[in-house]
């Protein structure tokens, strides 16, 4: 399982489900936004192999792309 942050660039519909287009550091990759209410550009959200689970809201993200154990 890989968590990581991002932030919605583009929001679309594709084939009836809602998609979107995401940056990840200086990447930007497409994934499924069907599990969030009402996404929209520029919020932050949890991605679970490539799939939105969840918008962080506020101050809540408090570490960025950290895996715990990482030591680089």
């Amino acid at each position: 399982m890989n968590l990581l942050y991002a932030e919605i660039v583009t929001v679309f519909s594709e084939q009836g489900m809602q998609m979107g287009i995401v940056r990840v550091g200086g990447a930007r990759k497409k994934i499924a936004l069907d599990l969030l209410t009402n996404p929209r550009s520029g919020d932050t959200v949890l991605l679970c192999d490539g799939v939105a689970i969840g918008r962080v809201e506020g101050g809540r993200q408090t570490e960025i792309n950290h895996v715990p154990g990482n030591t680089r």
